[in-house]
């Protein structure tokens, strides 16, 4: 049996979708942040090749196919998988209303949820996720994250 490689290659599509989009939001910026910013995609890019190479030579031997099984398998994950794709849309879409730290610690509450995580786990990783977010992007680095209730009420 083939096996069945169409699955590996959607994270590499959207990893180039957003190669593409880095290098076009570059554009405007220091040439510092441009010269980080090439390199970072520029790896990107370089992986995404392996990858592809990688799914080119096993189909070239007959060795696999272009399925997309193991996405759809098994039938019992699709909801959670759903349902993570939902609170990554939702977490980009309500960045820049709710800010990193608020915003964050809601996505990562409700991803773990969706995976299974009660008890502790399910209020401390959050938290400490977002605090050291807070921590690093607000209050060490100051960079210019999206600013939401947290963000201005600890300024």
């Amino acid at each position: 049996m083939k096996n069945p490689l169409g699955a590996d290659l959607v994270i590499p599509a959207l990893a180039l979708g957003f190669a593409a989009y880095f290098f076009v939001s570059i554009a405007d910026l220091a040439w510092e942040a441009k010269a980080n910013g090439v390199m970072i995609g520029g790896v990107l890019v370089v992986l995404i090749a392996v990858q592809l190479i990688r799914t080119a030579v096993a189909l070239a031997r007959g060795k696999a196919s272009l399925l997309f099984n193991p996405l759809w398998e098994p039938r019992e994950a699709l909801v959670k998988r759903a349902g993570m794709v939902a609170v990554t849309v939702a977490f980009i879409a309500t960045l820049g209303w709710l800010g990193l730290t608020l915003g964050l610690l809601l996505a990562l509450f409700a991803a773990l949820w969706i995976m299974g995580a009660r008890g502790k786990a399910l209020v401390v990783l959050p938290i400490a996720v977002a605090a050291a977010a807070y921590l690093l992007f607000v209050a060490l680095l100051q960079s210019e994250i999206p600013h939401g209730p947290i963000e201005k009420l600890l300024s």
